[in-house]
């Protein structure tokens, strides 16, 4: 299989190789997408770490303020992929049998997922501090907001962690 994958993509990698420009361009813009998207999300990350909010109108801000950033997150994570892939796509035969490689792929994987599990809290959130009636009684572990907000604190320990591990892992990537 990794034979028929290289035969197929060596004219990509060909063309990638004995470009002037074309490799300094796709390592640039992988890193700026990962510093954008990365930057932000951990910025995202660290305000609901430390956020107690006691009032639905907190909660909301919070979510809120999640849902504008993972726009910009989203798009720094596609332009990410696509540059991931024109990078891996162009020495298919050393990413394929590096372990470095694909446990960065695995960090990746977990971070999409948990992504995906914080915009559904993110949801939760929003729709517990709108809820008519809803009282906010710090004291009580299962109101709920308590329940949304911790998971949603979650979700952000496991984002910043993974954000990093990306990091360091490419970092570790580019000197194979």
């Amino acid at each position: 299989m990794l034979d028929t994958l290289t035969t197929l993509l060596q004219p990509w990698s060909d063309y990638f190789s004995e470009s002037a420009y074309l490799p300094t361009m796709t390592v640039a813009l992988h890193v700026l997408a990962l510093f954008v998207g990365g930057g932000t999300a951990l910025a995202a990350d660290r305000r609901v770490l430390l956020a107690t909010p006691g009032t639905p109108e907190a909660y909301r801000a919070t979510a809120d303020e999640l849902r504008t950033t993972h726009a910009l997150v989203i798009g720094a994570l596609v332009i990410t992929v696509l540059s991931g892939v024109a990078l891996a796509t162009s020495d298919v035969g050393t990413f394929w049998g590096s372990q470095v490689f694909w446990a960065k792929m695995a960090m990746f994987g977990l971070l999409i997922t948990n992504g995906l599990f914080m915009r559904r809290t993110e949801s939760r959130v929003l729709e517990a501090a709108t809820t008519v009636g809803v009282i906010v009684d710090q004291s009580t572990p299962g109101s709920s907001l308590q329940v949304p907000l911790a998971r949603l604190k979650r979700s952000a320990a496991v984002s910043l962690v993974s954000w990093c591990a990306i990091v360091v892992l490419g970092v570790v990537l580019s000197d194979i």
